[in-house]
């Protein structure tokens, strides 16, 4: 067992106690910054949004390790984050730091505020005069994704996937027509977000890319 390991569980009781007193819409999270692809050690109802221990880290987990944020900062709270069915929560991270001051994992708490979001909508529209009728679609509500900092997800290929279609659904036209400065300002975005901090990074953005590994390892050297 590493020795992040081993400082790590001192925390997995403390995690169930936070999961005890929220309540069964709070999902909490360890995670082992030793192995991105794997990173989750720990998990109390891990049923919101479908996780287990084995899974991978989160866009916003590689965007905070990439940023280096946990220098500054001992957590960040309160951040909107999305599930993959839809859900809504509130997402707050804590930086696990070992005796000497280094980084080894986070804690990551993720209440599920869906129903509260909608029942917020409805007792407003109710405020302005509107019906006292529940919406029907109370179990998916519309939110607005551009907001959401975090996706909750499970494994490193599904994260993968999700960061480069959010940065290729912002391109216009298509992949083939891009221009090698393009492509390389693609691939700056992607490796700002974390995305290359994952083993399979690079020959998943060189397959969507239409480009070769050796073609990005050379635009991310040029990044330097």
């Amino acid at each position: 067992m590493s020795e992040n390991r081993q400082y790590l569980e001192k925390f997995f009781p403390i995690a169930s106690f936070i999961a005890a007193i929220v309540g069964p819409k709070c999902e909490v999270v360890i995670h082992d910054i030793s192995d991105l692809e794997r990173s989750i050690i720990f998990i109390e109802n891990g049923h919101i949004t479908g996780r287990k221990v084995g899974d991978a880290s989160t866009d916003l987990v590689l965007k905070l390790l990439k940023a280096e944020a946990y220098h500054e900062q001992q957590f960040i709270a309160n951040y909107k984050a999305s599930g993959k069915l839809g859900q809504s929560f509130r997402s707050s991270t804590y930086f696990i730091k070992n005796d000497s001051g280094t980084l080894v994992g986070l804690m990551c708490l993720n209440i599920d505020v869906t129903h509260m979001e909608v029942a917020a909508e409805w007792v407003q529209h109710v405020l302005q005069g509107g019906s006292l009728v529940p919406p029907a679609a109370i179990d998916s509500p519309q939110e607005d994704k551009q907001q959401s900092k975090e996706y909750l997800q499970g494994n490193a290929d599904d994260l993968l996937q999700h960061m480069i279609s959010n940065v290729l659904g912002k391109i216009t036209i298509p992949i083939d027509r891009l221009s090698s400065k393009e492509k390389i300002e693609i691939v700056k975005e992607l490796n700002d977000q974390g995305v290359f901090l994952l083993k399979g990074g690079v020959s998943q953005v060189a397959a969507s890319l239409s480009i070769s590994e050796p073609t990005v390892y050379r635009y991310l050297q040029k990044l330097k």
